[in-house]
């Protein structure tokens, strides 16, 4: 089911499906700035990642001798949540741990998803809490797709990506579905990513620790710009499915198994753990304009 929230100027719609965000539009103009999730090149819009971030190698965990088996991006985006909360401006789902979830991760969980809207600015909130006594290991990350509209004025090659700061950053390739450590310089004192068709021909580009908490999407032609506050993740991806209108800012805390990975999902690169009944929150912030 669709929920909707607004603060008068902006207006954001959220599926209680995956609690995804479905769309997010100026109301002066109704002009949309989220993927029409055309299934021809994804048929998705902005999934949860959670409780893995990417691809586990061959698909596969090991948690205290057992070996589970889960799919890219966790399972989160395939659920259904629960509204804990609806106010006209902000909204709160949850998705919590069951007899399915722990067949495939031996955790006692609950993930809210929380979504306010207020001075045109969209929050988008991840709570995750811990319900047992024990410890338990995450990852958690965004995946929003923003659209990029062409016409006979304006090409895909006319936007591009802007940081707040220059970077002199490497990224990391990936291989398959897994990610190689041998980094390949990308940014040399710069802070655009000028988009081409085949900029994503690789699959994303994925960065961490950059010295910027801030990425905004702008198109050369025109004044449309999402703006995305990405300051509680550790990395930030960018990603497009060649030919489609969209580019994905995906910040995560937590990232696909390297190709080297042990495959326990303690060693995992970037895990969360939380103790027993700990509580874990991290906040993005995105705004647009035109």
């Amino acid at each position: 089911m669709e929920y909707r929230i607004t603060d008068g100027i902006v207006e954001a719609i959220i599926e209680s499906h995956g609690a995804e965000l479905k769309s997010f539009k100026l109301l002066k103009n109704n002009e949309e700035f989220m993927w029409k999730a055309d299934p021809k090149f994804w048929g998705r819009t902005s999934p949860v990642l959670f409780p893995i971030v990417g691809g586990l190698k061959d698909g596969k965990y090991i948690y205290h001798g057992i070996t589970y088996e889960m799919g890219q991006h966790g399972i989160a985006r395939d659920n259904e949540f629960k509204v804990i909360s609806h106010e006209k401006n902000k909204i709160v789902f949850l998705f919590e741990s069951n007899e399915e979830t722990l067949k495939d991760y031996p955790f006692g969980f609950k993930l809210y998803m929380g979504y306010s809207i207020e001075n045109s600015c969209l929050s988008i909130e991840y709570r995750v809490e811990n319900i047992s006594h024990e410890e338990m290991y995450f990852s958690i990350g965004a995946h929003p797709a923003f659209s990029t509209p062409t016409s006979e004025n304006i090409e895909f090659s006319d936007y591009y990506l802007e940081f707040e700061k220059n970077e002199t950053a490497s990224r990391f390739p990936l291989e398959g579905k897994n990610i190689s450590r041998n980094t390949i310089k990308f940014l040399e004192n710069s802070k655009k990513i000028e988009l081409e068709e085949d900029t994503f021909k690789d699959d994303a580009l994925i960065f961490k620790n950059l010295n910027s908490k801030k990425i905004s999407l702008k198109c050369k032609k025109n004044t449309r710009v999402v703006t995305m506050d990405y300051s509680e993740f550790e990395y930030i991806a960018f990603w497009n499915k060649v030919g489609a209108e969209f580019v994905c800012l995906e910040p995560w805390n937590g990232i696909a198994d390297f190709v080297d990975a042990s495959g326990r999902l303690e060693e995992k690169d970037g895990i969360i753990k939380l103790e027993g009944q700990e509580k874990y929150k991290a906040i993005l912030k995105i705004e647009i304009q035109s």
